[in-house]
């Protein structure tokens, strides 16, 4: 089996225009996993997440078991003709087309192969195995459009402007996630955390009006803007080459110094303060920061995009959580090295009824 290669950029797609599976093939839909059950004839594309080679028991030759997935979920596969021809075929992180029948082993269903080979015409949509979110892009932008008006500083609102008054920019930063894992990472993602960081950066400057409020609402929209470039979301949420190679702080700071090349007689202590934002807005050295904040706008940045982050973690955790019966707690999160507590429904709470 191949493994994937480093990715680039992913492209914007346009989910509007869905290209339907089966053009040749006679399949009207993509089947998805979540809706298959024992007994289903299986025609559809799937993303190859892995596999291994296992040897035949009472013959000689080996067979091939795939760890198939789309945007809900993943199964297990199974090609029991050709299993080295077929597993030396298939690519890890591409999409392949894959007909079979399922049935239940150990408890769990797999997908016995009957066939089984890469998409080579790209006759799938890539949201059937990206999650989308759910908030109104567009609305979102507009919303980032009208923060731009309200800056008045010219150098910050020429910078803010370079950015999102270009397509090119524009397009991918209405599409990227925020993240790989973690937070906000599904389409759509970036911008939705932007806007609700924006909308605390706001409320933050209301609250201490010494904030230099011009500073503080450019960095946050521009914090995250080298994740379009750390980022690829084609069929999969990776990291490009230069994602892994520099990371995102890195690849914004120079996305913003390019531009303010191009700006006029931008103030160098301007400049000097809306880099230290993106540079310190992980906060500290080892959460990947070159710079702890040193400016007050700088520590506003830092702690409100963490606080969006951190509670869109917990509600996601709480949103996917699949801990058996009536459990008020999800299953323990290594990462978070704790339980999450989701509450009872309300005719679940011990006392209720009983």
């Amino acid at each position: 089996m191949t493994p994937a290669a480093g990715s680039a950029p992913a492209k914007p797609h346009n989910h509007t225009r869905r290209q339907r599976l089966g053009r040749r093939n006679g399949i009207l839909s993509k089947q998805l996993i979540k809706d298959i059950k024992d007994g289903d004839f299986v025609s559809s594309f799937f993303q190859i997440e892995g596999g291994q080679l296992n040897e035949f028991k009472s013959k000689s030759g080996k067979f091939a078991v795939l760890n198939l997935s789309d945007r809900t979920g993943s199964i297990r596969a199974v090609c029991w003709d050709n299993g080295e021809k077929v597993y030396h075929s298939l690519e890890v992180g591409g999409i392949a087309y894959v007909q079979g029948r399922v049935n239940v082993f150990n408890n769990n269903l797999q997908i016995n192969v009957d066939k089984i080979h890469m998409d080579e015409h790209r006759e799938y949509d890539p949201a059937d195995f990206l999650p989308v979110g759910e908030v109104d892009v567009e609305a979102r932008f507009a919303y980032i459009r009208k923060l731009m008006d309200s800056v008045q500083n010219p150098y910050l609102n020429r910078l803010l402007r370079a950015f999102f008054d270009d397509p090119e920019i524009a397009a991918p930063f209405k599409e990227c996630p925020a993240a790989k894992s973690i937070h906000h990472n599904y389409i759509g993602g970036l911008i939705e955390h932007i806007t609700n960081c924006a909308r605390i950066a706001e409320t933050l400057c209301e609250i201490y009006p010494r904030l230099n409020r011009d500073l503080l609402i450019t960095g946050t929209l521009l914090h995250d803007i080298g994740k379009i470039r750390e980022l690829s979301y084609d069929t999969k949420i990776d990291y490009t080459d230069e994602g892994r190679l520099t990371g995102h702080l890195v690849i914004g700071e120079r996305m913003i110094w390019e531009r303010i090349r191009n700006i006029d007689g931008f103030p160098q202590r301007l400049e000097n303060e809306i880099l230290h934002l993106i540079l310190s807005h992980h906060g500290e050295n080892n959460t990947g920061s070159p710079k702890r904040p040193k400016m007050a706008e700088a520590c506003a940045l830092h702690f409100l995009e963490n606080l969006d982050a951190q509670t869109k973690r917990f509600l996601q955790i709480i949103e996917g959580a699949n801990s058996p019966g009536k459990s008020a707690w999800t299953n323990y999160d290594r990462l978070l090295e704790r339980y999450v507590y989701k509450g009872y429904p309300d005719d679940d709470e011990p006392g209720n009824g009983e």
